[in-house]
C-alpha cells in the first residue's frame, strides 16, 4: 500500500500531465506549487514531537547588522607640544600611521610603530586577523600617497 507522500506525489504528477501548458515557465510554477503543497502537507503530519520541515523556500540571510566604529583622537600634550595617544606602553615610537578603533565605548583596535620598520597590531572582536590586518595595511599604504 502506497504512503500518503507517494498518493500525493502520483496525484502532483497527474495533475501535471493533464493540464496543458502554455510555456515551460508556467509548468515549473505548478511543479514549485505541488512541492509547496506536499510539503505543507508532511509538515502537518509529522509525530508530536518532531521538529517540523521548513517548506522549501529561499535561504533567509541572517539580518545584517552594522558596526560603527570611530578613530580615537589623539589629545594634546602641552608638555611636549604634540598631539598623543595612550597605547599602554604598547606603541613606543611618534608616527602619522599610530592610530586606535573604539567600538562603543572600547578600544577594539591598535596599531603603531615599535621600531624604525617595525609595527604592532592589536585587535579584539569584532575585528578577524584578516579584517584587522586589512586595516592596518590600508592605513599605511594611505600614509604612501
Amino acid at each position: 500500500m502506497p504512503s500518503s507522500t507517494e498518493s500525493s506525489e502520483d496525484e502532483s504528477a497527474e495533475v501535471t500531465r493533464s493540464q496543458p501548458f502554455t510555456s515551460l515557465e508556467s509548468l515549473q510554477r505548478s511543479q514549485v506549487r505541488n512541492k509547496l503543497r506536499r510539503g505543507i502537507r508532511d509538515s502537518s503530519q509529522a509525530p508530536e514531537g518532531a521538529a517540523a520541515p521548513s517548506p522549501p523556500t529561499q535561504r533567509r540571510q541572517p539580518p545584517c547588522r552594522q558596526l560603527i566604529m570611530h578613530n580615537i583622537a589623539p589629545l594634546w600634550n602641552e608638555s611636549s607640544q604634540v598631539y598623543q595617544l595612550d597605547f599602554g606602553g604598547r606603541v613606543t615610537q611618534e608616527s602619522a600611521k599610530n592610530f586606535q578603533i573604539q567600538y562603543c565605548g572600547d578600544q577594539v583596535m591598535q596599531f603603531g610603530r615599535i621600531d624604525g620598520n617595525a609595527y604592532t597590531l592589536d585587535f579584539q572582536y569584532p575585528f578577524s586577523a584578516v579584517q584587522a590586518f586589512a586595516v592596518a595595511l590600508a592605513n599605511v599604504t594611505q600614509r604612501f600617497k
